[in-house]
């Protein structure tokens, strides 16, 4: 049977106990015992069987001093065990023809807990149930709150008792003075005698002879009128009537208010503990309510005491579930959470403000676009104009050597010869681009869904599954070693581990490096593992080399002077302009430098844009340089067996009129026509390669410059 149905059946048996036994002490309480009183005997022993059986069933295997250590814990059992305790021992005197008007007053008393008891049917409301805690928590409130008042109480008492009274000897009246009329003055009784005006002398007997008045207070013999100090009786009634009816009543209000606003907070969950622990109360009880329970109570001892049956095993509410139960438990804990989490979702997609919101992010999209396509043309565009430039300086120069050489060969006089005027534009043309977010994490360009320079598409990795100490069952990535034709230095593959076993990882193997700036990584089946995560795709891919590919990328920079010769300067900061490279394929800048080849200490593509008689001065300026970054490079061409790292190098010019600088100006090659040089400002929009732009802003940082 269901423990809700028993608990109900248990509750309509209780009401009608209550009923019964108020009947039975107001109108039917005699020395002869009536049936009615019959009933409420049964009853009570019905009551006594179960409690005793609630202690000795053990279906968890305590043990009886823990199994009754656990029921005495319980308030509600405290509450049970302390009822049929008085009622037994009003019971007894009310066997004794001599205690039997005690007995009813002890039964009286009793009745009264067996009500009280009858607040545990509220534990199943929703609305009562955490009321019942509050009730329990403003009872402590009460006590402690008790103290305080017992000391006004009696120091108020007994300097009224002996200003007023003279020598009482009587001890209940005494206590009557000093505790009863001080505290039934709370509630404003104040005692008629205190200032004199309302005295009586029929109130109160003048020797204390009768026992049913109090004494009367000091009085004159002759008219007895009051002679004590009244003024002084009404100084200290005012005190205390300030003191306890307004300072210490409201000190308890504001207790009570602060444990019901504890308790209200917590409404929900306490009243789901509470019906949770009235289940289980229920759950193992028998399904007959007192006192008819008793026929279950004889069931279960004529078979387990006469018939010797073995104890067959009840069902009890599991505390641990098994796992396929967890797993059962858990996936629908997790439904029901989606479905909050979607509810909470569609009223939020639905609300005024995420709509406008919405709007502004489209709007805001659709203007990044255009301003992107607009500097795209822009770039474009300029692109065409430095090339047109440098092919109009050439032409130039090659004038001006074709009349030189006819001059000097007698065709013509220096006089009539036409001036070839040539000239270089220099200047700074801004470029609109769509303003690129910093990357501070890695892995993000390495998980591009299409590998750079072919057909090869990774496999998706979202952000969470980027660690290798992750788990990803499902992790397939394709395997891709492109044939480099163009590097006469790269790890040959020819699809057999066995190629890779003469590789010495972590070392120099040989000229080449194989360390990494970053940390000793792990090598699994002949393969290095990129240190920073999977990235969608197995095997060499474009590098040069399985594992670490070091490259070197110098930051040249110097301050941007304005026309006066003055440091320019954008909020209060000094700006720099950096030598970038492009190739002009490529819609992106590039700090200049790129992979060393083994035994060489200069990348190849530096030797492209510096003239072979410098690089020497070169290399002694990169040494005398600044390292402002050594380690991971983000690059799309990253896969999870081979990666990028690279040092870079701060080398900065302070003044314009440095000789160095002027000398590396001059060393600059542009015959390249794929490459383009030259001068870029500094700043946040200027369109950098990979995560080149978090390495400049470091080199920025150093000299504490705009950006």
């Amino acid at each position: 049977m269901a423990p809700v149905v028993i608990f109900h059946l248990n509750i309509l048996a209780y009401f009608g106990f209550l009923l019964l036994f108020a009947y039975v002490l107001m109108t039917d309480f005699q020395p002869s015992p009536s049936w009615r009183e019959h009933v409420i005997y049964f009853w009570l022993f019905s009551l006594v069987c179960e409690e005793i059986r609630q202690v000795l069933y053990d279906p968890d295997g305590f043990g009886l001093l823990k199994q009754a250590s656990l029921y005495i814990n319980d308030f509600w059992n405290k509450l049970d065990v302390c009822a049929i305790l008085i009622f037994i021992c009003g019971f007894i005197c009310r066997l004794i023809p001599t205690t039997f008007y005690p007995g009813r007053i002890i039964l009286s008393l009793d009745f009264v807990i067996f009500c009280l008891r009858l607040m545990h049917i509220f534990t199943i409301s929703k609305t009562l149930g955490p009321k019942i805690i509050v009730v329990k928590r403003m009872m402590k409130d009460v006590f402690f709150f008790l103290f305080l008042l017992a000391v006004w109480v009696v120091s108020f008492g007994v300097a009224k008792q002996a200003i007023l009274i003279h020598n009482e000897i009587r001890v209940d009246w005494i206590f009557r003075g000093v505790v009863y009329h001080s505290y039934m003055t709370l509630f404003g009784q104040i005692p008629s005698y205190i200032d004199g005006v309302n005295f009586n002398i029929d109130q109160c007997t003048v020797n204390g002879t009768d026992p049913n008045k109090q004494k009367c207070p000091e009085s004159n013999k002759e008219n007895h009128q009051p002679v004590f100090p009244q003024w002084l009786t009404v100084l200290l009634l005012c005190l205390y009537l300030l003191f306890t009816n307004i300072l210490l009543l409201n000190l308890l209000i504001a207790m009570f208010n602060y444990t019901f606003q504890q308790v209200q907070e917590h409404t929900d969950q306490i009243w789901k503990f509470q019906r949770h622990d009235l289940i289980e109360e229920y759950h193992g009880r028998p399904p007959a309510p007192p006192p008819l329970i008793l026929f279950n109570h004889l069931h279960f001892f004529i078979k387990r005491v006469i018939l010797h049956e073995p104890a067959g095993r009840q069902k009890q509410l599991k505390e641990k579930l098994e796992k396929n139960e967890e797993a059962a438990l858990l996936s629908w804990e997790t439904f029901l959470k989606e479905n909050y989490l979607q509810h909470l979702q569609k009223q939020k997609k639905q609300s005024t403000e995420h709509k406008i919101r919405d709007t502004s992010d489209k709007v805001n999209t659709v203007v990044d676009m255009l301003e992107l396509d607009q500097a795209k043309k822009t770039g474009s565009i300029e692109n065409r104009l430095v090339f047109l430039e440098e092919q109009a300086l050439r032409s130039a120069n090659a004038l001006h050597w074709i009349v030189n050489t006819l001059l000097d060969n007698g065709f013509g006089s220096r006089e009539s010869a036409p001036v070839i005027v040539s000239s270089k534009l220099h200047g700074e043309i801004d470029l609109l681009e769509k303003h690129e977010n910093v990357i501070s994490t890695c892995h993000v360009n390495a998980r591009n869904i299409h590998y750079p320079d072919s057909t090869i598409v990774r496999f998706p990795v979202p952000d969470e599954k980027v660690p290798w100490k992750v788990e990803f069952k499902i992790y397939n990535p394709p395997f891709y070693t492109a044939i480099r034709k163009d590097k006469h230095f790269h790890d040959p593959y020819n699809g057999s581990p066995e190629t890779l076993k003469k590789i010495n990882y972590n070392t120099f193997d040989g000229t080449i490096n194989r360390q990494s700036y970053i940390a000793t990584y792990l090598v699994q089946d002949g393969f290095p593992i990129n240190p920073f995560g999977r990235t969608g795709l197995r095997g060499r891919g474009s590098l040069c080399w399985f594992g670490p590919n070091h490259t070197i990328h110098p930051i040249i920079t110097k301050w941007k002077r304005s026309k006066d010769g003055s440091i320019s300067r954008k909020k209060s900061k000094k700006m720099l302009e950096l030598l970038a490279i492009k190739n002009i394929y490529s819609e992106h800048w590039a700090l200049p430098g790129g992979s060393v080849e083994p035994g060489e200490t200069l990348p190849h593509k530096l030797k492209r844009i510096i003239n072979y008689n410098f690089l020497e001065k070169f290399q002694k300026l990169l040494n005398e340089s600044i390292e402002v970054y050594k380690g991971y490079v983000d690059d799309p061409r990253n896969t999870d067996n081979a990666w990028i790292e690279t040092t870079a190098l701060s080398l900065h010019f302070e003044t314009q009129d440095d000789p160095l600088l002027q000398e590396l100006n001059q060393n600059i090659q542009t015959q390249d026509q794929e490459i383009a040089i030259r001068w870029q400002v500094v700043d946040q929009k200027i369109p950098l390669y990979a995560n080149h732009k978090d390495i400049l802003q470091k080199a920025v940082d150093c000299f504490s410059a705009y950006y």
